[in-house]
């Protein structure tokens, strides 16, 4: 078969798990890229390594089809992502495939258009038109990619995960929302070139487990950069937070809104690496307090809610994404 890649069983290529940083400004490309999908890989629940396995349909493989087909049908989730492989071409890799879906990512990260054609990502915006955005895509989207042939069409499939930021503003309001995405590539194989013909945001039931390998930072840079996030959210407040922050006002046509965090709220915070989309959530609890004048009046208010936090590691070092209320919708 010479240069071919194939595979008895005709299973997905997982793209191997190295950890690269994603620079938030270019996308780092795996070179690992000759894991098959489908393999008995160890895998440590602490440490986030190991490639995706897939569920053997013998046997009871019909039933399996059939819980696809009707959570497809009933819950409106899209086509499961096909779990089969025809052999490469001649000479084709699976990092060259995955590295042309990271330069076409790239192109949707530098648009400046609240859904540009071809790409993941959309602002959905129910406040007004959005302007002066701005996308950043991090969790090295490539890294732990599944990727297929189809060869009677002659087409790449490529299954992967990125978590995109979106800063916009609306009404000159600054906003920001972080959206952790599964994708879906299609790219062609025309006249011995790859060419990405689509990304998508994809959704379903049976699609398989993305699993990035945890690159098992120090805590005390996360920290520093988390307790810098919270100040800058409650220095920048005025009637409400800024962007990425808690969300939460006083009542409409309150004064003089003065702003202050009680406690630390790293105290009893606990990161844990998310396997899946390659960014770090931590859990806590934190203390605000909001002074105010409303009618005359002086009024305080204070909250101790939980919060989770989403940072990002990148070559750069930690990216606090955004804190909310934990049981914030």
């Amino acid at each position: 078969m010479g240069d071919q890649i194939g595979y008895a069983d005709r299973d997905a290529i997982n793209v191997g798990n190295d950890y690269h940083y994603h620079d938030h400004s270019k996308t780092i490309i795996n070179p690992d890229a000759n894991q098959t999908y489908g393999e008995d890989d160890s895998e440590s629940s602490e440490s986030g390594s190991g490639a995706g396995t897939a569920v053997a349909a013998t046997g009871g493989g019909g039933g399996l089809i059939a819980l696809l087909v009707v959570g497809y049908l009933i819950f409106g989730t899209d086509e499961p992502f096909p779990t089969q492989t025809d052999p490469f071409p001649a000479g084709v890799q699976s990092a060259a495939v995955t590295a042309s879906v990271g330069s076409w990512l790239d192109k949707c990260q530098a648009a400046a258009s609240a859904a540009s054609v071809n790409c993941p990502q959309s602002i959905d915006e129910t406040m007004g038109d959005a302007s002066n955005i701005h996308w950043t895509f991090y969790g090295n989207p490539v890294e732990a990619a599944f990727v297929n042939y189809t060869a009677d069409d002659k087409h790449f499939d490529v299954l992967g995960t990125v978590v995109i930021s979106a800063d916009y503003t609306v009404s000159t309001k600054p906003q920001r929302v972080v959206t952790p995405m599964t994708y879906w590539a299609k790219v062609s194989w025309i006249d011995g070139k790859l060419e990405v013909q689509a990304i998508k945001e994809h959704s379903a039931i049976g699609d398989p487990d993305v699993k990035k390998q945890d690159p098992k930072q120090a805590w005390e840079p996360k920290a520093a950069k988390l307790n810098n996030a919270f100040k800058r959210c409650v220095q920048g407040a005025s009637s409400a937070m800024p962007a990425g922050c808690p969300d939460w006002t006083p009542p409409r046509g309150s004064e003089k809104v003065r702003w202050s965090m009680n406690g630390d709220p790293l105290l009893t915070a606990r990161p844990s690496f998310d396997l899946k989309y390659g960014v770090i959530h931590v859990t806590g609890t934190y203390g605000l307090t909001v002074r105010y004048t409303l009618l005359g009046e002086t009024k305080t208010e204070s909250r101790t809610p939980n919060y989770e936090a989403l940072i990002a590691p990148t070559a750069t070092g930690p990216v606090v994404l955004q804190i909310k209320d934990k049981d914030a919708t």
